[in-house]
């Protein structure tokens, strides 16, 4: 399955927040989920981009995605598409969930 990602302005806004290394870091997790849904969610796949990825729900329809780092990116699913929402270290993405 193909991933159609998009990105809402306030993962563009949450962004700004980071510094360079933490942005690179989340390039690396946006590639690693490119990779993750072209090989048909094989995660073997992803590894090797990214060794310690990971991928796990947190309330339908947000995912959580990361690396072995601190920064995450959080994801609404949508069918094919997947619409970044956030990006920011676990507690922005405990204060997010609280505000649902």
């Amino acid at each position: 399955m193909p991933l159609h990602l998009y990105f809402r302005p306030s993962f563009k806004r949450s962004l700004k927040c980071l510094g360079y290394e933490q942005k690179r870091i989340v390039g690396v997790i946006l590639e690693a989920l490119n990779v993750y849904y072209a090989s048909g969610c094989e995660l073997s796949e992803v590894q090797k981009v990214a060794p310690r990825f990971f991928y796990k729900q947190l309330r339908k329809p947000y995912y959580e995605a990361g690396t072995e780092s601190n920064i995450r990116v959080v994801i609404r699913r949508e069918g094919e598409r997947c619409i970044a929402i956030l990006a920011g270290n676990h507690n922005q993405i405990k204060q997010f969930l609280a505000s649902l």
